[in-house]
């Protein structure tokens, strides 16, 4: 890799850990056996960014065979997405350091504790999603 690129990748990775918006919510779904479904989506904070950054951007989207989009919301981009933040921690140590705190952790928390099947337990994991976002928003507040 040569100095430009390591700087290229550098300034790609400071500006999605800046600028990335994670979301995770769940709605009503009648076409869910639960009645209920996890939603996730990715989107830059601010609107797009300015065309001169995808360059940048994609540099570091190549690693993970993502393109550049405006949002992701497919389940294939997301889980591609976590594949590339965890191989971008395993060398740079980024998943502290995303601006959106809350957010990124409530989108690794479902993927680390999906919804289950069954109505009764979605019900008690409801609860400990519920729990959880709460417990991190409120040490983010502390900080």
């Amino acid at each position: 890799m040569h100095i430009d690129d390591r700087t290229t990748l550098g300034i790609g990775i400071g500006y999605i850990l800046g600028k990335l918006k994670f979301n995770t919510y769940v709605s009503k779904d009648s076409q869910a056996k639960v009645g209920y479904r996890v939603r996730r989506s990715i989107a830059w904070s601010n609107g797009e960014p300015a065309i001169h950054m995808t360059g940048y951007l994609q540099s570091v989207l190549d690693i993970g065979g993502l393109d550049y989009s405006s949002a992701w919301e497919s389940k294939e981009h997301l889980d591609r997405f976590r594949l590339l933040i965890d191989r971008l921690d395993r060398e740079y140590k980024i998943v502290n350091a995303f601006s959106d705190a809350v957010g990124f952790h409530m989108f690794m928390w479902t993927y680390d504790n999906p919804p289950p099947s069954d109505y009764e337990l979605f019900a008690s994991w409801a609860k400990e999603y519920d729990y959880e976002h709460h417990s991190i928003k409120e040490e983010e507040s502390m900080n």
